[in-house]
């Protein structure tokens, strides 16, 4: 059965199609091995390694394009263990690693907690779901203030980098 509508109302479904899709929020996406978006990520990671063509094992890797920037979740191992990290991008310039746990070190769960809420907050303003980029973000960040009110000193996370300073 065809259905005629109003051209009036034919155009107002039209309209609505469009701004909803419009509004969709910015896709979450794993860079290809070897493009140069990839390349150019994995290169910020070994920023400062005593070699820089040692490799990772990538467990996550996501990237989420809002322009004009852009960031990056990574989860992976290297040749001293295990780490996570954010990186973010203005614009066309470089990435930049802005957060990151890896193993070895410890901090309080108090501190983590600070550290972790610091990267929800930062990936809210990508997105209004920080798990779809870091996975398991929001209930690790809880899991740390439950633990930082009950067990403020207890060692938790491995060392920190960057975040809220």
């Amino acid at each position: 059965m065809i259905q005629c509508f109003p051209s009036g109302v034919a155009m107002l479904l039209a309209a609505t199609v469009t701004v909803a899709a419009a509004a969709a929020p910015p896709a979450v996406h794993t860079p290809a091995p070897g493009s140069a978006e990839r390349t150019a990520i994995v290169r910020t990671l070994h920023s400062g390694d005593a070699n820089p063509r040692s490799r990772f094992t990538f467990r996550a890797f996501r990237v989420l394009a809002s322009e004009p920037r852009a960031i990056a979740y990574v989860r992976a191992d290297g040749p001293v263990g295990s780490f996570q990290a954010l990186l973010q991008r203005d614009g066309q310039g470089a990435w930049h690693k802005i957060w990151g746990e890896s193993d070895g070190g410890s901090n309080s769960c108090d501190v983590g907690a600070r550290h972790y809420a610091w990267a929800a907050r930062l990936l809210r303003t990508y997105t209004a779901t920080p798990d779809a980029i870091f996975p398991g973000l929001v209930a690790r960040t809880e899991t740390l203030r439950r633990m930082a009110r009950t067990a403020p000193g207890l060692q938790c996370v491995g060392d920190l980098e960057g975040g809220p300073g």
